[in-house]
């Protein structure tokens, strides 16, 4: 197998994806200010800080990065947003271009197409949205992710380093830190076996998620396939769902439950938003296998096997 480096390794997006790459018998190595918990080689740096990213990484080579070290949401410091995600992105970038990686693989988000939860909801021109959808962004966080895929797309087309990157719906799995901090909030709930606020406003919403293990499968196939290079791919579940469905799944799976609406992050807001996944599926041959509930039942399973107990959500 090949090796990789991944930053933000201890991330919930790039933990999963560590485990997934070691599974197989990559190498792997993860550039982050933290230790990860995986048995791999640790380069302990701030990557936005280009003299120390030099000299950290400077006499490694690997074949494939996955960059998923960016800031989850908006910090409400816009200086912090664009010298983490942008600048932090370019440092890398540059990296991978004297090294001459094969594949350099970006985590964005569906915010660079304008929906962040923080924002107010404007309805998509099409649905479901495909990637040759107009983006609109309105806040600094769904800025930085779309200048984060301006910047590959010039990396690719001036440079010729091989990127490409996937953008994000609602990941969801157990474990949630960073982006998926509401995961942990959520597995707390379950725990707790009474009312389970779901990320909705609504029962009658139509939101777009993605379960954890799609998502690093999703970038290991960007990393390898050669339909890859240049592209930019949606990263959705195989459907969206309606709230009234996500909560019969919830109230079905922990017994005694009662899930609840009104959460403040809702994806539409109590409206419809849906996400294209054929690009990915005729480019790169790949379909994400599961579903909302497979997503709900693996938090679940992971809340009774005693997985709240000595986890944090950092």
């Amino acid at each position: 197998m090949g090796t990789a480096l991944v930053t933000g390794g201890t991330g919930f997006v790039g933990r999963e994806l560590v485990r997934q790459l070691v599974a197989r018998g990559d190498q792997v190595a993860v550039l982050s200010r933290s230790r990860p918990a995986a048995k791999v080689y640790w380069f302990e740096c701030d990557f936005a800080d280009s003299v120390a990213l030099e000299k950290t990484i400077s006499n490694n080579k690997f074949d494939v990065i996955y960059h998923c070290g960016s800031l989850p949401g908006d910090t409400g410091n816009p200086d912090e947003m664009v010298r983490v995600n942008v600048v932090g992105l370019t440092n890398m970038l540059e990296v991978a271009r004297r090294m001459k990686v094969k594949r350099f693989v970006l985590s964005s988000s569906i915010s660079a197409y304008e929906w962040y939860p923080a924002t107010k909801f404007r309805p998509p021109v099409r649905m479901p949205v495909s990637e040759d959808h107009p983006c609109r962004p309105q806040d600094i966080y769904s800025s930085s992710k779309r200048m984060q895929e301006l910047l590959i797309e010039t990396y690719f087309h001036q440079y010729e380093v091989p990127t490409c990157a996937l953008r994000l719906t609602a990941v969801m799995g157990p474990g949630g830190r960073g982006g998926g901090k509401m995961w942990r909030e959520f597995a707390e709930q379950m725990q707790a076996g009474k009312q389970i606020q779901l990320p909705m406003f609504s029962a009658e919403e139509l939101a777009h998620f993605v379960d954890l293990r799609d998502v690093a499968e999703m970038h290991i196939c960007c990393g390898e396939h050669v339909n890859a290079i240049g592209q930019i791919f949606n990263c959705c579940g195989p459907q969206p769902t309606r709230g009234s469905e996500f909560a019969s799944y919830v109230e079905g799976i922990c017994p005694g439950s009662e899930a609840t609406f009104g959460f403040p992050w809702s994806m539409a807001q109590g409206g419809e938003i849906s996400f294209d996944m054929s690009k990915i599926k005729s480019l790169l041959h790949y379909e994400p296998t599961h579903s909302l509930k497979d997503s709900v039942t693996s938090i679940y399973d992971w809340v009774q096997a005693g997985g709240l107990e000595g986890s944090t959500s950092e």
